[in-house]
């Protein structure tokens, strides 16, 4: 198989988001493409994020079962316990020409992710056992913002005789 021949598949995006879902073919993102993380302190828990992948799938490979994996490496390039999986099968639709290929959006949900400290994490997708693309967040340890109180000081109390 040779890079851009008719049997390789396209990662044609991969990221993170907020919130993804697809509907009829069409993906729909909420806070997309974000590569930056801020919390005050460490270890901390994402509570929820979809995970995008958009594929383009060449004709030569429709009608048969495909495996895409989802994991995430540390700072230290150590796999996270993050390990999502699913397979697909594409078919032509009736209005594609022959040799036609297929857009395939994937949308994962991911609750409670558990980043242990800050640095430079990354998503990795692997297709059939290939990884296709690589998505780097950093996460950064940010100060606690200062609380002034802007509200007046209270009236002086009057002493009662």
């Amino acid at each position: 198989m040779t890079p851009g021949g008719a049997l390789d598949f396209k990662l044609l995006a991969f990221f993170p988001s907020d919130h993804a879902t697809v509907e009829n073919g069409k993906l729909y993102v909420h806070g997309g493409y974000w590569s930056r993380l801020n919390f005050p302190r460490y270890p901390q828990v994402v509570p929820a994020i979809a995970l995008v992948a958009v594929l383009e799938v060449p004709f030569a490979r429709y009608h048969a079962e495909h495996g895409f994996t989802i994991r995430m490496k540390d700072p230290d390039g150590k796999m996270l316990p993050l390990d999502i999986g699913g397979t697909f099968r594409v078919g032509a639709g009736p209005d594609m020409e022959y040799g036609d290929p297929t857009v395939m959006p994937i949308t994962v949900p991911v609750y409670n992710l558990v980043l242990d400290r800050a640095g430079d994490y990354s998503f990795t997708f692997t297709l059939d056992g290939k990884e296709l693309g690589r998505y780097p967040i950093r996460a950064v340890q940010v100060p606690v913002p200062l609380q002034f109180n802007l509200a007046p000081p209270p009236p002086p109390q009057s002493e009662a005789s």
